[in-house]
């Protein structure tokens, strides 16, 4: 016979994983007529916006003075879920960055993908867990 503390322990697991999913909410999905009427700010343009990321970038990597940045295209329209999955979606331009920085034992460590969210020469990073997709 299993004790009521194991059988607890055996089934606390599972719960866990419930409570968690049940957590995961899906975005409020973006409509064709919500893109066509955004309002997507001002179109940024380089080299100022480049020369913010770098800025921003600076105060986040070990030795940002042997950084090396490749812009990956030029910024493109889209949006974003800024404030969580519940709240509305914000348009504005993606912009994707590689950068290759030294780690602590001073080697490079190959380009890494950043993304960045721009709107109204507003700078936003975006984790690899957000959600933003470009439109056409």
């Amino acid at each position: 016979m299993i004790s009521p503390v194991k059988a607890c322990l055996r089934t606390f697991p599972a719960l866990l994983l419930l409570l968690t999913l049940g957590c995961i909410t899906s975005p409020i999905p973006v409509t064709p007529e919500q893109i066509a009427s955004a309002d997507y700010g001002t179109i940024p343009t380089s080299p100022t916006y480049q020369n913010a990321i770098k800025s921003y970038m600076h105060e986040l990597l070990f030795d940002p003075y042997t950084a090396h940045y490749r812009f990956v295209g030029e910024p493109q329209r889209g949006y974003a879920y800024l404030s969580g999955k519940k709240k509305p979606p914000v348009f504005g331009y993606l912009v994707q960055v590689e950068i290759n920085a030294k780690n602590l034992k001073g080697r490079y460590m190959g380009e890494q993908p950043y993304r960045f969210f721009i709107k109204n020469e507003t700078i936003y990073p975006l984790d690899t867990s957000d959600k933003a997709e470009v439109v056409q």
